[in-house]
């Protein structure tokens, strides 16, 4: 085939046109990536402005940078959320909730309304107090719109929290699992959670649910946990666990309890499932406990005494761990039971030891006393000088005997362990603007309990910290102060009004201390000796009685 000029020509200028116009359109792609990671860049950069400014503690500045999220183009709503996030911190309840929801239906209003709009004021609504309650039933009704997702998931959840009755509960709980699977679920931990309440409900009200019913959502609860820890490489053991625990509470196919337990000890011996718990820093042998205990607890359900009292007895707390576990509700039920297993086999003394140990805990088992009067109807027999008056004030004797000896024992694991470092000086002020310094405490003892309004735990251990005030009140050398982490003053006026501390409150709206002190969690105990160096330190609110705070203030006191 022979071409012409022409045709060459035609075809190389064709050829030059094609490859220029491909030249524009990849320049133009990329144009357009630029713009997009451009764009995505200063979203995240304004969202994480508003982020970065608050930790400095100018919040006045830091709610009018957030402003341009209200005027941002694209619409920028991680900035959005940040902002509300900052205005329910820094305003009164009402002042924050009229800010909020009017610029929640603004953006509503403004923009079309996309699954991200929506998901966005969804969880605009939620950070108002009482959270859930804010949202309006036609948001709710919006985002039932969008099945199989995860604003759908979220609405149905919503739904089920702000019901006040429990079959209203009940039926968005079923409707999130009979609308999802675990395989399909956009967030698996909140699928679980629908199940976790079905539970709670169950126990709350036994007429929601039949036997037969109880017995199969469990099963399916099981199910569905084990594709979570499969999914996030977590040890299968923790769900077969909790589904045995499940099992027991409601008292429902124990044969079948015992056998997830012989699968859960199977996979225990796997070389992966041993990897995984070590990777969530658990422990085998906790976990070889853990099923332990659990099968003997079925074995006292089953009346199989023997059985029962020789796991119960090989797993029973370790008092020398933890000052907390002495007193824990389950573990004063646990001595209980194996009181009840002694005492069903004969084992008198066993039986009254702990027995005792249920009855004399702070917070008593409702049944020990009159595990105590069985065993006394037994130990007595034949004998007439004692009484059980007498019989209960020697086994009070001897508890008290046994609580001293192991309450000295968690004392010295307390206070033998000292950081002796230079602590780290500071200087804020109370809501008055009292400006208070720790290197103006030389020569006392200082205890900083480190907490905010918003944390659970700090509330509760409030009282505890009252205890170790009350205790040291007429001591000049020790000085208490509360810290308030990185909260506005309104917050911290509320929070005062309501637990009424009497101790200095400083506020550290930069979060100096969190800086200096490396914690990461509240509430956060810091103690520090009279030469200004940070000695001990506690993370939680498991206090008994103001210990171990009152211990390891007294150790300082002694030096």
């Amino acid at each position: 085939m022979k071409f012409s000029s022409r045709t060459i020509l035609g075809t190389l200028l064709l050829c030059c046109l094609s490859i220029l116009g491909a030249l524009f359109w990849t320049q133009g792609i990329k144009e357009a990536f630029a713009a997009t990671e451009k764009g995505n860049k200063k979203k995240q950069d304004l969202a994480t402005q508003i982020k970065n400014h608050q930790k400095s503690g100018d919040f006045d500045k830091v709610l009018e940078i957030s402003e341009r999220a209200l005027k941002s183009d694209p619409v920028d709503l991680e900035a959005y959320d940040a902002r509300w996030r900052l205005i329910v911190k820094m305003f009164s309840e009402a002042d924050a909730k009229k800010r909020i929801v009017s610029e929640i239906e603004a953006l509503l209003q403004t923009h079309p309304e996309t699954l991200e709009i929506l998901n966005a004021a969804h969880w605009g609504y939620r950070h108002l107090p009482d959270g859930v309650k804010n949202v309006p039933s036609s948001l709710f009704d919006k985002m039932l719109q969008y099945p199989k997702t995860e604003l759908h998931l979220l609405a149905l959840l919503g739904l089920a929290e702000r019901s006040e009755k429990a079959p209203q509960k009940w039926h968005y709980y079923q409707r999130v699992i009979d609308e999802f699977t675990a395989s399909d679920v956009p967030v698996l931990s909140w699928y679980l959670l629908a199940y976790e309440e079905m539970l709670w409900l169950a126990e709350e009200d036994r007429s929601l649910v039949s036997d037969n019913t109880l017995g199969e959502l469990i099963d399916r609860y099981l199910k569905a946990h084990l594709v979570y820890c499969q999914n996030t490489q977590q040890g299968l053991v923790w769900a077969y666990v909790v589904a045995v625990e499940a099992r027991l509470k409601h008292n429902n196919g124990l044969d079948k309890a015992l056998e997830i337990l012989e699968r859960a000890e199977t996979r225990l011996g796997e070389e992966e499932e041993q990897t995984w718990i070590k990777r969530s820093k658990g422990s085998v042998e906790e976990a070889r406990k853990d099923i332990s205990r659990l099968r003997a607890e079925i074995h006292l359900r089953q009346e199989q005494w023997k059985e029962a009292y020789d796991g119960l007895l090989a797993n029973a707390p370790d008092f020398s761990e933890s000052l907390w576990k002495r007193f824990n509700e389950r573990a004063i039920n646990y001595f209980w039971m194996v009181g009840q297993s002694a005492e069903r086999i004969g084992e008198w003394e066993t039986a009254r030891r702990y027995y005792a140990d249920a009855h004399f805990a702070p917070k008593p088992h409702a049944e020990a006393q009159a595990g105590l009067k069985r065993v006394y109807d037994q130990m007595a027999r034949g004998e007439t000088a004692n009484t059980l008056a007498a019989f209960l004030k020697d086994t009070e004797a001897e508890y008290r005997i046994r609580e001293a000896a192991d309450l000295d024992k968690f004392r010295q694991e307390f206070i033998k362990n000292r950081r002796n470092e230079k602590a780290t000086d500071f200087r804020l002020e109370t809501l008055e603007g009292e400006t208070h310094s720790l290197s103006a405490m030389a020569g006392k003892v200082v205890l900083l309990d480190v907490g905010a309004s918003w944390c659970g735990p700090c509330n509760i251990s409030i009282p505890e910290v009252k205890i170790v005030y009350k205790h040291f009140s007429e001591n000049d050398d020790v000085v208490i102060w509360g810290i308030n982490d990185g909260e506005t003053p309104e917050q911290v006026r509320k929070s005062l009004d309501e637990h009424q501390q009497p101790w200095p409150v400083l506020l550290d709206r930069k979060q100096q201390l969190r800086k200096a002190y490396q914690f990461k969690g509240i509430p956060f105990f810091i103690l520090i000796d009279k030469a200004g160096n940070w000695q001990y330190s506690f993370l939680g609110s498991h206090l008994i009685k103001g210990q171990p705070l009152i211990w390891m203030v007294e150790a300082l006191l002694s030096d």
